[in-house]
């Protein structure tokens, strides 16, 4: 996937409508259809299984399988979660939390940074809630 300063750019030198349309076919695959379509993807390239990811993410069960089907919205802490899980980076997370409308993680809230450092730090949702509560900030919920 390219990186999106690089999208940037490029769009910013669309000068007329034909080359909008181009760029938008050029990225058509790179613009998942939906979040459920997003993390099925992510959890295929990742070489991981579902139920590991879930197990790993903490979330009920069931809930969790609503989220990858799309029968219910997750909320940021479900994302992160599952992120935590699957071992994204911290640019796969924001890429993630941007994919549903979720806004980014950001450095200068005190939760964010620590969720931060836990991703940077591959933790577990476990490890990552217990350096939350260190830290007097809510858990993952």
């Amino acid at each position: 996937m390219e990186k999106t300063e690089n999208l940037l750019k490029r769009l910013n030198s669309s000068q007329d409508v034909d080359s909008l349309s181009n760029y938008l076919d050029e990225i058509k695959s790179d613009i998942p259809n939906s979040l459920p379509d997003y993390l099925r993807k992510t959890i295929k390239d990742k070489n991981l299984s579902t139920s590991e990811v879930i197990k790993r993410s903490r979330i009920e069960r069931t809930y969790c399988y609503q989220i990858l089907n799309g029968r219910k919205r997750p909320g940021r802490d479900k994302l992160v979660a599952l992120a935590l899980a699957m071992n994204l980076s911290f640019e796969e997370t924001q890429q993630l939390l941007s994919v549903a409308n979720l806004g980014i993680l950001y450095a200068r809230s005190k939760r964010d940074s620590i969720l931060i450092y836990a991703i940077n730090n591959k933790m577990s949702v476990l490890d990552t809630n217990f350096l939350l509560t260190q830290y007097s900030e809510t858990e993952l919920r």
